[in-house]
């Protein structure tokens, strides 16, 4: 028999913990290939599920080692360190007895597991498999950098741990004041961490904040914080509105599979009763789809002003239902690496169900329900769909005025090789329209002299004009194909001169079946309907020059580029102006980013025609270092046939756009950025003979360190065509200091200047660390040309990292103050 004891410094490889062998004096650990080798655990560690490959070697190393041949023990002791497979064992002492097949670390213990966990102990009691075992006056550590303690702790079947008189928490200790609480902690008599099912279970826990108790519960649980998907209940949320009442909703998350899951949840509001909610999602290798349900039976539905008994609303809305409910669904496939397809179709008994009682999903004030198929070439593009355009406001009417699109198809390809030396581009667009009921679809405009206040003064007899009135929808079917061709090349002159000829050709095939009723029928101002029943085609060529004349200026310490630009475009008058239904192109707006445009309706219903020049100058200067200014200033000049911006089309697209004249009002814009993280950008319009303004819009943007700041502002004179009498100029800023790495506050305003009167307002305080974030929020809108209604709320959301989230919010006020 060899000496019971030997001092050495030893390296030990092969399977451990089976037999002694001494070789050249140092002791050596090893498992023999025979029968007592190590059992491979199904899973490994007091917090990894993590299975230790058979055949690896264990190595150790310690100051002294000691085996005892008679009761087969080997005791390592002195700076004991032991790898294993990913794990590594770290102690003063390690003991192992052969027999029960049992290993004791005293002293200092840290153990390191392949999950990344780190447990740290006074004594370790685990079997040689690492799997199950026995541990006193432990803390862990998580990969997730969360942090369990407890006086000691039980390790079973290799993957389920009881805490006794357990801590958590995923705060870290404070490094000047360690023996100080965290923010938050949970204590427990007992916690139970199951890796297997992924679940956290607390006994008789109690709540603290800065070591102070808030809350006791006899039991609750929580997933892993490894876990992706756990069943269970969620944190309750708490909804409050005047319509609804106080609500709480208790949502309950199952993960069917690992593939599907289901959350349901039920809320009930003091006012209205109970709101049942369903979700169902299920992913798919090429993609995903959701199934989404909601409905309430309300207990006081006349408590809601959002559907009027005035007449104005359809007769089915002009009392908001008693019953109420959605359907929605959301997917998207990738049908290979090119092509996607996918919907997002919501279905609800009245126009704003959804937003009134937050469906997540489908909430928005603008939404869009659709099915569609895209596609994306190295050149090419395609963009099939089919759309409702869904508007849930407290204004109803609007719902009516959205069209369905079925179809709307966008294609665009690109020529990979050159066309006589320049670049060849297709564009089709398809689109087919209906709007199923008539509605009020315009807008009157006051004449000169009768406008008061931003209203029309006097009654119906007499105040209004009687031969401009906007249609902004009609009723009925319209449907338009467009397919274009476009060619353009650039070359450069001996001397600098840039030149961009192009040529361009288009044809459009529509018919149409739409129409409105009168306006103001029976009254002295009364309006006959439109009616357009009209099946035909139109087309437009266009051929365009463009010249620059780039001048570069250089000094030691700036680079300046001046850059005049003349551009000609010659085509004829477009075909029907004004005369066919105007779906999308309503929206103009001229300044200098459109200055070059080679047509700048924003849509396919309208065509720019007649021959036109542009011209301007633009300017781009590098001044020492981070110093950029970038300007542009310039006037379209209608030259020959019918100006587009002065036809009175369907939508009165053009008046008031500085465009309907032949000599277009003057735009400039000019863009500023400082090295001191401020930029400032301005864009301008003026009238071609006074240089009033027309039109101003200005942003900028401040970085100071901690402190962010942006600013906008927006001047536009009056447009009575449109509907706004007077002029409007609104501005709005926003901030936000943080005050430190913790805790930033913010705040913005809105002010309506032509009406002195605040329109938005909010304010709030944030707090966010490792472990804790609690945003507190004051929010204000009171906007007179807004869909939603006139509110004040009080916003508060907590979470708690890898514990809870909770949100809640109040209104201020009543929210009778509707637009």
């Amino acid at each position: 028999m060899g000496p019971r004891g030997i001092s050495s410094r030893a390296m030990v490889a092969q399977r451990p913990f089976a037999r002694l062998a001494l070789l050249t004096g140092v002791a050596l650990f090893a498992l023999a290939a025979g029968g007592n080798a190590l059992a491979q655990p199904s899973v490994g560690g007091l917090g990894s599920n993590v299975s230790v490959p058979e055949g690896t070697q264990l190595f150790l190393e310690a100051d002294t080692v000691t085996y005892d041949s008679e009761r087969s023990v080997v005791t390592a002791a002195g700076g004991v360190q032991i790898d294993y497979g990913d794990y590594q064992l770290v102690a003063r002492e390690v003991v192992y007895d052969q027999n029960t097949r049992r290993l004791l670390a005293r002293g200092d213990v840290e153990l390191i597991e392949p999950g990344g966990n780190r447990i740290y102990s006074d004594a370790v009691d685990i079997t040689d498999d690492f799997a199950d075992g026995f541990i006193t006056a432990l803390r862990i550590e998580t990969p997730e950098n969360t942090r369990f303690a407890a006086s000691q702790a039980v390790r079973r079947e290799g993957e389920v741990t009881t805490f006794e008189r357990g801590v958590y928490t995923a705060c870290e200790a404070c490094a000047e004041r360690p023996d100080r609480p965290p923010l938050w902690q949970v204590k427990a008599k007992r916690i139970v961490w199951d890796q297997g099912d992924e679940v956290v279970r607390y006994y008789g826990a109690r709540f603290e904040l800065f070591g102070l108790p808030l809350a006791y519960l006899p039991y609750f649980a929580t997933p892993d914080s490894q876990a992706q998907r756990q069943s269970g209940f969620l944190m309750p949320e708490i909804r409050q509105s005047d319509e609804t009442g106080t609500g709480v909703r208790v949502p309950y998350f199952w993960a069917i599979s690992e593939d599907k899951d289901l959350t349901v949840a039920g809320t009930y509001y003091s006012n209205q009763g109970f709101l049942g909610e369903a979700e169902y999602r299920q992913a798919f290798q090429s993609g995903y789809f959701t199934l989404q349900v909601a409905g309430i039976s309300q207990d006081n539905p006349g408590d809601f002003n959002d559907f009027r008994a005035d007449g104005v609303n359809p007769p089915e809305f002009d009392v908001t239902p008693g019953d109420r409910g959605m359907i929605g669904t959301t997917g998207r496939f990738a049908l290979n690496e090119r092509w996607t397809f996918g919907w997002d179709i919501l279905a609800q008994s009245d126009p704003n169900f959804s937003n009134v009682y937050e469906i997540a999903n489908f909430d928005d004030v603008y939404r869009t329900s659709e099915i569609y198929l895209t596609g994306l070439g190295d050149k090419s593009f395609f963009d099939l769909r089919a759309q409702k355009f869904d508007v849930q406001s407290i204004n109803t009417f609007t719902e009516e005025l959205q069209p369905w699109a079925l179809p709307s198809l966008d294609y665009e390809y690109i020529s990979e090789s050159p066309v006589m030396g320049g670049e060849v581009e297709f564009d089709v667009n398809v689109a087919s329209l209906r709007r199923d009921e008539t509605s009020p679809s315009g807008i009157l405009v006051c004449r000169e002299g009768f406008i008061i206040d931003g209203a029309c003064n006097g009654s119906l007899g007499f105040p209004f004009r009687d031969d401009v009135f906007r249609y902004r929808g009609m009723e009925g079917d319209y449907t338009r194909a467009t397919a274009e061709a476009s060619w353009r090349t650039s070359f450069t002159t001996e001397q600098g001169l840039v030149l961009t000829p192009s040529l361009s050709t288009r044809g459009d095939l529509y018919t149409a079946d739409m129409s409105t009723d009168p306006y103001l029928a029976g009254t002295p101002n009364a309006l006959g309907g439109v009616d357009i029943s009209e099946t035909g085609a139109r087309g437009m060529a266009t051929a365009a020059i463009e010249a620059r004349y780039p001048w570069l200026i250089e000094t030691a310490n700036s680079s300046h580029v001046i850059e005049p630009i003349a551009q000609l475009l010659v085509r004829p008058d477009e075909m029907d102006a004004g005369m066919l239904p105007n779906e999308d192109a309503q929206s103009l707006v001229f300044n200098t980013t459109n200055l070059f445009a080679h047509d700048r309706f924003s849509g396919y219903d309208r065509i720019e025609g007649g021959t036109r020049a542009n011209v301007g100058v633009q300017y781009s200067g590098v001044m020492g270092t981070g110093y950029q200014i970038d300007a542009a200033v310039g006037q379209s000049f209608h030259l020959f046939g019918e100006n587009p911006f002065e036809q009175q089309d369907l939508a009165l697209v053009g008046y008031d756009s500085g465009l309907e004249s032949d000599r277009s009002d003057y735009v400039a814009s000019v863009g500023l950025t400082l090295p001191v993280g401020v930029s400032l950008a301005v864009q301008s319009r003026f009238d071609e003979e006074s240089l009033d303004m027309e039109r101003a819009d200005v942003s900028a943007s401040a970085n100071f360190g901690r402190l962010a700041s942006s600013l906008t502002y927006s001047q536009i004179a009056d447009q009575p065509t449109y509907g706004f009498a007077e002029d409007r100029q609104q501005v709005s800023a926003n901030a936000s200091f943080r005050v430190t790495d913790e805790i930033v506050t913010f705040g913005s305003i809105g002010y309506d200047i032509e009406n002195s009167s605040v329109i938005s307002r909010s304010f709030g305080v944030g707090y966010a660390d490792e472990c804790f974030s609690l945003l507190a929020e004051y929010r204000m809108t009171n906007d007179r040309y807004q869909l939603e209604s006139a509110e004040s709320q009080v916003l508060f959301r907590l979470s708690l990292r890898t514990l809870a989230e909770a949100e809640y919010s109040f209104d201020v006020d009543g929210d009778e103050d509707r637009f």
